[in-house]
């Protein structure tokens, strides 16, 4: 099985995510068709705000709390979810780091679903840009 996050990293983003606590996050298709499974009504653009959060390896990667939202028909129950699934809010000022979290854990995640030698080669493999390749004669 092949390591999804750098976990120096992904700490060291959980350590500074926590200095900046609370902060607003905005669902995602897949947080708003999980929502939508529960029997949740969102709004596309509903705001939630991340009230705590921890790193939780490469199972879940920073695992977020968010506070309790007139969205959630169910306040008995605390929502967490990966920030994988959330988007940042812009202003945020780590959004940066965040993204970059936030893509290199799905690519990873997508190469670990894909299997196999070539997904471990890969992930091993600094990202190099390719070259454009042109056609004959070109």
């Amino acid at each position: 099985m092949m390591q999804i996050d750098d976990f120096v990293e992904a700490q060291a983003l959980t350590d500074k995510l926590q200095d900046t606590l609370p902060f607003k996050v905005f669902p995602t298709k897949f947080f708003l068709r999980f929502l939508l499974d529960r029997g949740e009504s969102v709004q596309v653009d509903a705001e939630f705000v991340v009230e705590s959060l921890f790193y939780s390896g490469d199972t879940g990667g920073i695992i977020c709390a968010l506070e309790d939202s007139p969205s959630f028909s169910n306040s008995q129950e605390k929502m967490v979810i990966s920030i994988s699934h959330l988007k940042i809010d812009p202003d945020h000022p780590l959004a940066t780091e965040i993204i970059d979290y936030q893509r290199r854990r799905i690519h990873r995640l997508k190469l670990q679903d894909k299997g196999g030698f070539t997904s471990e080669l890969l992930a091993k493999t600094p990202s190099t840009k390719r070259k454009k390749k042109l056609g004959f004669g070109k």
